[in-house]
């Protein structure tokens, strides 16, 4: 028996039928804000990845080279890509340039709860915008696309990677070391390794454990945290109060082109694996030379799905439609042509193909999720009529065919 590759999923039509509630959910909201969708390749050449993305990023790629010779790669994230292809054909278009996708993404790694080797990212790019009040917008724009799932138990941090950045420098810091200082915030090594390997002291720590008003008091310049002192001032026009969330300079991000104001949302009930959306202020325009202000964030569409599900949020299985039964061969051309009719005026209509009796057909309407089924008997036929059943309630009526669309938005 052939299996499935390991770290993928078969999504069956109760699963698939809630992603795509929540998927227009998410729609919607960022729809709301003033963005615009677009779609990138499933793959890109190689180099467009390794050039900003970062060490981490290289073991995981699914890399292949195709039969030109050419090093491609299944994108691994979307926001790489974005910044090609508005290199390529979006630098003309009027700034500030929002845009949003939905898409699979691929990585090789550990398969785990709600970590796949195929998984599906939402996010948005908001480009030519370098203020704080965009920062906030960006920042609110994610919180009011989880909060709008109904999730409660959620976490949500921010922080100024400028901050860090002009205090290691101005303790000597090498740009590489920084670097690597940062990737062991991120992966929440011991603190004490930062100390060791770097020979930091204890104000090092003091600083990433500071609360956001005492945050000053380790700086010398001040003006990165006054920038983030006004995207949280901002963040507050977007329903977000203080007790939503944290500022937490241990917030770096993953990939090193982030650079200015970053965040992220965990839910609590996932776990180790809990975060479901990321962002910030990025830079990758230099890989195509151009300088633009880019921000942006991605929400993890299957953890979040997940976290719905911990949380008992999910959406409920939605009843669509009618399902015709035909009783007797010779009500069948009429069933037919009922059907017909209910198609082309966009009712999700199915007509029972085996001949069953009338209560498995019933059965196979209900398991379907129809809202409607429709009895066609001969007698019903004769006199105009059609008998409606109501699959929720079990209200079954006579009704004259004529009037079947009245009764189907009257029920809707």
């Amino acid at each position: 028996m052939i299996e499935r590759p390991r770290g993928t999923r078969d999504l069956k039509p109760d699963h698939m039928g809630s992603r795509r509630r929540l998927e227009t959910l998410l729609r919607e909201t960022v729809e709301s804000f003033g963005y615009r969708e677009i779609l990138t390749p499933t793959f890109e050449h190689v180099e467009l990845f390794l050039e900003k993305s970062g060490p981490s990023i290289v073991e995981e790629i699914y890399s292949f080279e195709d039969k030109g010779g050419r090093d491609l790669a299944l994108r691994p994230e979307f926001t790489a890509s974005v910044m090609r292809m508005y290199a390529d054909s979006l630098k003309g278009e009027p700034k500030p340039l929002k845009l949003y996708y939905f898409g699979p993404a691929f990585r090789y790694e550990r398969p785990q709860s709600g970590r796949y080797r195929e998984f599906w990212h939402f996010g948005t790019e908001l480009i030519g915008a370098d203020t704080a009040r965009a920062d906030a917008e960006n920042i609110g724009l994610a919180y009011n696309c989880i909060k709008k799932t109904g999730l409660e138990d959620v976490t949500m941090r921010i922080s100024n990677l400028r901050i860090l950045e002009e205090y290691l420098k101005n303790k000597g810091i090498s740009k590489k070391d920084r670097e690597d200082i940062y990737h062991l915030i991120d992966k929440e090594e011991e603190t004490r390794d930062v100390l060791d390997q770097f020979d930091l002291g204890d104000e090092f720590i003091g600083l990433l454990k500071a609360s956001f008003k005492d945050i000053s008091r380790y700086l010398e310049n001040k003006e990165h945290h006054r920038y983030l002192e006004k995207v949280i001032e901002y963040i507050s026009y977007y329903g977000i109060d203080e007790k939503d969330y944290v500022v937490d300079l241990r917030t770096v991000r993953g990939l090193d082109y982030y650079k200015g104001v970053v965040f992220e949302i965990d839910a609590e009930q996932l776990g180790a694996e809990k975060q479901i959306c990321g962002g910030g202020d990025y830079n990758l325009g230099d890989i195509f030379g151009t300088e633009v202000s880019s921000k942006g964030f991605a929400i993890g569409f299957d953890r979040l799905h997940l976290a719905m599900e911990k949380e008992q949020k999910g959406f409920e299985s939605e009843r669509k439609g009618c399902y015709l039964i035909p009783i007797g061969e010779e009500t069948i051309p009429h069933a037919h042509a009922v059907l017909k009719d209910l198609r082309e005026k966009g009712v999700r209509s199915d007509i029972d193909l085996k001949g069953r009796s009338i209560g498995k057909a019933l059965g196979y309407a209900d398991k379907c999720n129809f809202k409607y089924s429709v009895l066609i008997g001969e007698e019903e036929v004769e006199r105009g009529e059609l008998a409606l059943k109501n699959m929720k309630t079990g209200e079954q009526k006579d009704i004259e065919e004529q009037s079947l669309m009245e009764e189907l938005k009257l029920g809707s």
